[in-house]
């Protein structure tokens, strides 16, 4: 890339860090405006690839545009959850602050999630090294935000909670929220999804062997679990993830928990809440009720289209008398694994 193309880059938070590819050793950059991200629930080719400007650059040239003085921002705040928890919800409640920008699920915390788990194995194509070194640009080009004052807030695919902990490590001023719910809602949730949660099913191997490692027990085995046991046992693995990172001495206090039905039952002070533990300065209450109202009447992956509290209890109701047999094996699977296992205890109040 030549170095007027770079120094574009460099100064405008409008070129966009799409993803980064292990492979070739480069990285995507696209034009958007703030209008776009604003509007966008999901930064991959949702976001619209056809006919926008698109950038290449090595990986030495990345590290050397995230390495400009100009990319020293307040670090971006994030949202990491368990899957089909309202987590799109969250985040665009908080968009409804002036001084947020909400990123969701930018295709480059997939990337490097994927990496970050093959580290140390043959098969891996980067050492720990050049791994943090593209998460150290990573960060700084995805925090920039478009104008003095703005506060990016990141919400990850729930595939990537494996970055929570490197993350968190790399700048100390790092704050995340941990959104989940309890398990007999989330199956209700998603086993109504595409294709009895077919995300969820994808993401089981990587959940499983966190499981493994975490109890130092790999008994457990995918190929004996139906849909509805693979989905409490991603339950299980996350958020036994959560619980051993809020409690670590050393991270701890710059998470929180967030209950997806507790948020629906006080939104503006949950929503208060999660500001204030991103540091992030509120508007006037009135304004920023408003707003939030308006946000609760519509479906937030697609705003366009109404689905208010009511439609979403619904829809729940529905799924658990049309998937009450995948709901309740679900249910006595996790049961079952977290009565007989000590480093679990901490998940039986949050069951059901």
């Amino acid at each position: 890339m030549d170095k007027s193309a770079l120094d574009s880059i460099s100064v405008d938070p409008g070129a966009f860090l799409q993803r980064l590819d292990v492979v070739t050793r480069r990285a995507l950059f696209v034009r958007v405006t703030r209008q776009e991200l604003e509007r966008a629930s999901f930064l991959d080719e949702r976001l619209g690839m056809q006919g926008r400007e698109g950038l290449w650059a090595t990986f030495q040239e990345l590290s050397a545009i995230a390495a400009d003085p100009a990319q020293i921002h307040p670090a971006p705040g994030f949202i990491f959850h368990i899957g089909h928890c309202g987590s799109t919800l969250l985040s665009r409640l908080l968009d409804t602050n002036p001084d947020v920008l909400g990123l969701r699920e930018p295709v480059t915390l997939r990337d490097l999630a994927i990496a970050e788990r093959e580290l140390g194995s043959p098969i891996g194509r980067l050492n720990r090294q050049q791994w943090e070194g593209l998460l150290d640009a990573s960060m700084r080009l995805l925090g920039r935000p478009f104008s003095a004052g703005q506060q990016m807030v990141i919400k990850a695919t729930s595939t990537c909670n494996n970055l929570i902990e490197p993350i968190l490590r790399r700048d100390d001023r790092t704050k995340a929220v941990l959104l989940y719910q309890k398990l007999e809602p989330h199956l209700a949730t998603t086993l109504k999804g595409a294709a009895g949660g077919m995300d969820a099913l994808q993401a089981a191997p990587s959940r499983l062997e966190f499981l493994h490692g975490l109890l130092a027990d790999d008994s457990l085995r995918l190929h004996d679990m139906d849909g509805g046991e693979v989905v409490a046992m991603g339950w299980v693995a996350e958020l036994a993830r959560f619980f051993q990172l809020k409690s670590s001495s050393t991270l701890g206090s710059r998470l929180i928990l967030l209950d997806f039905e507790q948020l629906l039952d006080d939104v503006p002070s949950h929503v208060g809440s999660v500001l204030r533990h991103l540091e992030i300065p509120q508007v006037p209450e009135p304004e920023r009720t408003m707003k939030q109202s308006a946000v609760m009447q519509a479906y937030a992956k697609s705003p366009s289209h109404g689905y208010s509290p009511g439609d979403r209890k619904h829809d729940l109701d529905l799924s658990r008398r049309t998937f009450a047999a995948g709901i309740e094996r679900g249910m006595q699977w996790a049961h079952r694994l977290i009565e007989r296992t000590p480093q679990l205890t901490a998940l039986r109040p949050i069951l059901c």
